[in-house]
């Protein structure tokens, strides 16, 4: 990756809806340029997909949460089966596996208390391999991104 790369990754970060030659003029360069090494970044993977970003609160998903939760690993089955209903479950933005003293992490944007509380018992409660899970409710998010630093080489 060069230095166009990361100003047009820059750029695409910020907004994606900008036209070919927008990034061009932002990032000086010529409109074919930028498309033939936007297309580049795609096809490598480095750009994985654009989306919209909705604000969940206007949408009437305002209330998000941070769920972390601890399983008993013996079955790997049970395990599985957790890790696919969560994963397929409509609330959950997103779920990670993560070090230290969860095993997971889950992100959830819901309509309101009872909507958590029907998350709370369809997964968590009746399951006999959840152990532990602890959960924080966001009072006012402080930043939020979706921008990845794109450093320079050293």
């Amino acid at each position: 990756m060069d230095a166009l790369d990361r100003r047009l990754l820059r750029e695409v970060q910020r907004d994606c809806s900008q036209s070919a030659l927008e990034l061009a003029d932002r990032c000086g360069t010529t409109e074919s340029t930028a498309l033939r090494r936007l297309r580049r970044l795609k096809r490598d993977g480095i750009i994985k997909r654009e989306v919209a970003i909705v604000d969940g609160p206007k949408i009437g998903r305002g209330l998000l949460l941070w769920v972390s939760v601890r399983l008993e690993r013996e079955d790997s089955r049970a395990v599985r089966q957790f890790t696919d209903a969560v994963t397929r479950h409509p609330d959950v933005l997103q779920f990670y596996f993560v070090t230290g003293s969860a095993d997971y992490l889950i992100i959830l944007a819901v309509r309101d208390m009872q909507d958590y509380d029907l998350f709370l018992q369809t997964h968590l409660v009746p399951n006999p391999i959840v152990i532990m899970s602890d959960t924080n409710v966001v009072i006012r998010p402080l930043k939020v991104t979706t921008e990845l630093p794109i450093d320079e080489p050293a």
